[in-house]
């Protein structure tokens, strides 16, 4: 096999950049599903009440904030070359 054969086609490369990136996704979202339902679900009904409802709207707003916070703290330290971490 030849050097060239061994290196993924671009569109090969891209479509496992897509799947790595669908795959991260269902990953936060079921660990999304999973930190919240527990906080704010009781006993399942037909329905949410408002108070689960706004649990479970707050619980995802924070959790999606704080991956992001840590995401970008850790991009920056990367863009730093790695210096000292004080996290």
């Amino acid at each position: 096999m030849s050097q060239q054969q061994k290196v993924a086609s671009p569109e090969m490369q891209q479509f496992i950049l897509q799947q790595q990136a669908k795959a991260q996704l269902q990953q936060t979202v079921s660990r999304l599903t999973e930190e919240c339902w527990g906080k704010c679900m009781g006993n399942p009904g037909n329905y949410m009440t408002s108070k689960e409802q706004a649990c479970m709207d707050n619980c995802a707003r924070r959790f999606l904030e704080s991956t992001q916070f840590v995401v970008k703290y850790f991009q920056s330290k990367a863009n730093q070359g790695g210096q000292h971490s004080d996290f």
